[in-house]
């Protein structure tokens, strides 16, 4: 089982954004610049422990990000985002992988909401991760310096 979820994790966490048209878009790219800290996390109905979703961060620069378990870097690739959309849109492409990852973002303030559909399937059109959708969803709070 922890095999399974830190895959899933490696390949779900790979959260990153690129441009689209639009300032909307620009702005939220601008806004997830930085470094981010899994507050919570659930994989397929299964609600990750705090310790389990705490340990995964992300840094994003650019168009890319690269994600860690600790300081150990786990996976890194680009995305593109759309804050044009309702939900507004996010595809993470991982490094070396060709297909992306669909899924849909919510940023409020320090604090960015992602939900993201296995490889290969339907984009999400809510906030949920429940058993049997293959879904993860993840909460990321801004790391204070």
């Amino acid at each position: 089982m922890r095999s399974r979820i830190l895959g899933l994790l490696t390949v779900v966490m790979l959260i990153a954004a690129g441009p689209a048209d639009g300032d909307a878009t620009k702005k939220d790219l601008e806004k997830m610049q930085g470094d981010w800290a899994a507050a919570s996390m659930v994989v397929d109905g299964t609600k990750l422990s705090d310790d389990e979703a705490q340990c995964l961060f992300r840094t994003v620069k650019g168009d890319h990000y690269t994600v860690y378990h600790f300081n150990k870097e786990i996976g890194k690739g680009a995305l593109a985002i759309d804050a044009t959309k309702k939900p507004k849109t996010i595809d993470a492409t991982p490094a070396g992988k060709a297909k992306p990852l669909r899924g849909i973002y919510e940023l409020e303030g320090d604090r960015l909401k992602v939900c993201f559909a296995p490889p290969g399937k339907d984009r999400p059109t809510d906030f949920e991760a429940k058993e049997g959708s293959g879904h993860t969803l993840t909460v990321w709070e801004r790391e204070k310096k």
